[in-house]
C-alpha cells in the first residue's frame, strides 16, 4: 500500500510539472499572432481594390483607421455647401460663368490620397472614374439660380524626387506655377491634407481671399481658419482612432476574437471594465474598423477646440503580470498627423492598457527603410503595421511570418 501510494505521488508530480513546463514553452507562431494595419488601409492606389489577401492573413487581422472614403466626401459636401452659402460675386473671381479650381494630390501610393481625391470630384462632378492626375471633366453647379461650369483647372502629385510624398514645398512650388498659368481663373484651391494647403496660402504673390480646403484639421490649419485664411478642413478623429487600435489589439491579445474583438469595450465594457465612446464602424467583409471624421469650420471652431480630451472610458488596467509586447511601425517619423497627433495619442492608450511599444520608425519615401529594421519578431505578441506604400501589406506580413 505504501508503495502504491508513493507511485501515485510521484505520477501526479510528473503529471503536474511535466505540463506545466511544457506549457511554459508553448509560443504562438508568430504567423497566428493578431495583426492591426492602422491608419493606411492595404490597397491598390492604381486600381482603388483593397487588398484581401493582406487584410484575411489570420483570424486576427485588421484595419483601424479614419473612413477616408467618408471624409472625401465629406470634403466635398465642405466645398459644395462654401458655394451654396457664399455671396455670388465672391464665387466666381474673373466672373467667366466657371468656378476653377486646383488639387494638391498628396501621393499616388495610397488609398487615402485617391479617396479624397474621388469625393472632392465627385461631389464638384469632375470626377471621371479616376483618382490621377488630370482624369477630370467638366462638372456644374447650380448656385443661386444661376448654372456654374466647374472645371478643375490642374491637379499635382506632391511627391518630391527623393520619394517624399505630401511635400508642402512641392505645393508651394506647383502654387506659384498656378497663380502664373491661371491667375484669377482660380477660384478654389483643395488639397488633400492641410499642410499642402497651408504651403499654397504662404506663397508669395497667393491672394487673399481665395477659399481654400484642407483636410486633418491641425492646429495650423484650425488657426488659419481662424484668421479666415482657410474655409475648412476634416478632422480624421486621431484620439478616437488610437484608443480604439489600442482597445483592439488589447482584446486580441487577451484572446477575445472575431467580431468580439470589435465589440468589446465599445458596445460593452472590456474584463477591465474598459468603454470607449468612439463613433465608428466595421465591415465585416473588408475587416475594417472606420472611425468617423468631422468637419471644421469657422462655425464650429470653438467647440471643436474645447471638445478634445484622452476618452475616459479608458482607465488604466493593472501591471501585475498583463504587459503584451507589441511591435509597431509608423511610416515617417515626420509626418505631421501620423506622427504629432496619432502616435503620441497611442502611446498614452498603450500605458493605459499595458501594451508596451517597441517603435520602428520609416522616412516616408520607401517601405524598406522599415522592412530593413524587422529582424527577430518571436518576443512580440501582437503587430501594428503603419505602412509607407499601401500596396506592400505583404512585404511586411512576410517579415512577421
Amino acid at each position: 500500500m505504501k508503495n502504491k501510494h508513493i507511485f501515485v505521488a510521484l505520477l501526479f508530480a510528473f503529471t503536474f510539472f511535466g505540463c506545466s513546463h511544457k506549457n511554459a514553452e508553448i509560443k504562438v507562431p508568430n504567423k497566428e499572432k493578431p495583426v492591426l494595419f492602422y491608419n493606411r488601409q492595404p490597397g491598390d492606389p492604381a486600381t482603388g481594390k483593397l487588398d484581401m489577401k493582406s487584410l484575411n492573413w489570420n483570424a486576427d487581422t485588421f484595419f483601424v483607421g479614419g473612413d477616408s472614403v467618408g471624409g472625401g466626401a465629406m470634403q466635398g459636401s465642405l466645398v459644395v455647401d462654401y458655394l451654396l452659402s457664399a455671396d455670388a460675386e465672391k464665387i466666381d473671381r474673373n466672373g467667366d460663368g466657371v468656378i476653377g479650381y486646383v488639387l494638391c494630390i498628396g501621393t499616388d501610393t495610397q488609398l487615402d490620397a485617391d479617396y479624397r481625391t474621388a469625393g472632392v470630384r465627385k461631389a464638384l462632378g469632375t470626377w471621371n472614374g479616376s483618382a490621377r492626375v488630370r482624369d477630370v471633366k467638366d462638372g456644374s453647379l447650380k448656385i443661386h439660380d444661376k448654372v456654374y461650369q466647374v472645371q478643375e483647372l490642374d491637379s499635382k502629385v506632391m511627391k518630391e524626387k527623393n520619394g517624399t510624398a505630401w511635400s508642402s514645398a512641392m505645393s508651394e512650388e506647383a502654387m506659384a506655377y498656378w497663380l502664373w498659368k491661371f491667375g484669377d481663373k482660380i477660384d478654389l484651391v483643395i488639397s488633400n491634407n492641410d499642410s499642402m494647403a497651408l504651403a499654397c496660402i504662404k506663397t508669395k504673390g497667393f491672394p487673399r481671399g481665395i477659399p481654400v480646403f484642407g483636410y486633418d484639421a491641425n492646429d495650423d490649419a484650425l488657426n488659419a481658419i481662424e484668421k479666415g485664411e482657410m474655409v475648412g478642413s476634416i478632422s480624421q478623429s486621431y484620439d478616437y482612432q488610437a484608443a480604439m487600435i489600442m482597445l483592439m489589439m488589447r482584446n486580441l491579445v487577451d484572446g477575445v476574437h472575431g467580431d468580439d474583438c470589435v465589440a468589446t469595450g465599445v458596445s460593452v465594457p472590456d474584463r477591465y471594465g474598459n468603454k470607449i465612446a468612439a463613433p465608428m464602424s466595421y465591415d465585416r467583409f473588408s475587416r475594417a474598423v472606420l472611425v468617423r471624421n468631422s468637419a471644421v469650420t469657422k462655425n464650429n471652431l470653438a467647440q471643436f477646440r474645447k471638445k478634445f480630451r484622452h476618452d475616459g472610458g479608458i482607465k488604466a488596467i493593472e501591471k501585475n503580470g498583463s504587459e503584451k509586447k507589441i511591435l509597431m511601425t509608423v511610416y515617417n517619423e515626420n509626418s505631421f498627423f501620423t506622427a504629432q497627433q496619432l502616435v503620441p495619442a497611442m502611446k498614452y492608450y498603450a500605458e493605459q492598457l499595458n501594451l508596451s511599444l517597441t517603435i520602428l520608425n520609416g522616412n516616408g519615401r520607401n517601405d524598406s527603410a522599415i522592412l530593413q529594421q524587422i529582424g527577430d519578431v518571436s518576443e512580440y505578441d501582437g503587430f501594428l503595421l503603419n505602412l509607407v506604400s499601401t500596396n506592400q501589406g505583404r512585404a511586411y506580413l512576410e517579415r512577421i511570418r
